[in-house]
């Protein structure tokens, strides 16, 4: 993996001269790059782009760009038309966070270019580093329990979850939608087995929807959100899809980079209800709405999670 923080001083030491100097090739005939202090993903303009300019307050985008080279050492990226996107850097933000987000989504997309072009790549950027650098407490727990049920599923059921996380990004009303079963996903660091839920999210639709009640315990042997991100990230057979990265920068940047570096956390229980068996309230009223409530699920009986997949399977 790239080092951010090591990219962070090279990009300090090089000039302030209006050129270009590559820092690391990269796949897909891409590359990054320093520019007067910011940073740079470059790639030929291979979808033949027409030329554009669009800046926010962390990025630029420019395509159809005419770069000519002096260093005969980098014939890739010799004279010729490119696209590129630039991550200003700024002393008041958190650059090493920012330079890591960017160089995971790159990296990324350049294996599956095929998935996005490069507008609309921009595009998933400019979402990404919109969103405020810090969130609750819950949210890191939300997602550790998240990702812990994907690699669960993985490990034991051979089952690649990530494909059809957040299908919706952040705003998905249910956390894992596949073309045959559908899982929310709970997570708790209490002692009780107890999950607030909220109604119409789970128990609008029950068939196929199943709430995965995932219980964590926090204490100093267990492991970091960041550790169990780069695990997953690191393995070659499931999490490395474009969507699931995008997905998984997206949710990193709503939570404090501190906390997911120094909260450690062990897994007690993941245990799988269908929706339908669990659901408290059958009929809803129609003057009742955005019902939300606590559920204690210790007195029902869980699924076998591998008979749900090959039960859902066969009948889809």
């Amino acid at each position: 993996m790239i080092d951010a923080a090591n990219l962070l001083y090279r990009i300090k030491e090089c000039p302030h001269d209006d050129t270009l100097y590559l820092l690391e090739k990269i796949s897909n005939g891409g590359g990054f790059f320093a520019l007067n202090g910011n940073f740079l993903y470059m790639v030929p303009n291979t979808e033949a782009c027409t030329s554009q300019n669009i800046k926010t307050e962390y990025l630029r985008l420019q395509t159809s760009t005419h770069i000519s080279a002096f260093n005969v050492s980098t014939p890739s990226f010799g004279n010729g038309y490119y696209n590129f996107i630039e991550l200003f850097i700024a002393e008041k933000d958190n650059c090493v966070e920012n330079i890591s987000a960017f160089v995971n989504l790159c990296v990324s997309y350049a294996v599956n270019s095929d998935e996005i072009d490069f507008i609309s790549f921009f595009d998933s950027l400019v979402k990404i580093f919109q969103l405020p650098p810090e969130q609750q407490y819950k949210n890191l727990i939300g997602l550790y329990g998240e990702l812990s049920v994907i690699k669960f599923f993985f490990e034991n059921f051979r089952e690649d979850l990530s494909l059809y996380w957040h299908t919706e990004g952040v705003n998905s009303k249910i956390d894992i939608v596949t073309p045959y079963i559908s899982i929310e996903v709970k997570t708790t660091p209490s002692n009780l087995f107890v999950f607030k839920l909220k109604h119409s999210q789970l128990f609008d639709n029950t068939s196929k929807t199943y709430l995965a009640a995932v219980s964590i315990s926090e204490n100093n042997s267990g492991e970091s959100l960041n550790e169990l991100v780069e695990e997953m990230l690191n393995h070659t057979e499931y999490c490395n899809s474009f969507s699931f990265a995008l997905n998984l920068e997206a949710e990193k940047r709503r939570i404090s980079p501190r906390e997911a570096e120094s909260r450690r956390f062990q897994i007690k229980n993941i245990k799988l209800y269908s929706a339908k068996d669990i659901c408290p309230f059958p009929v809803i009223p129609d003057i009742i709405s955005d019902l939300s409530y606590k559920i204690d699920l210790s007195g029902f009986v869980s699924e076998d999670i591998q008979a749900v997949i090959k039960k859902e399977r066969a009948s889809n």
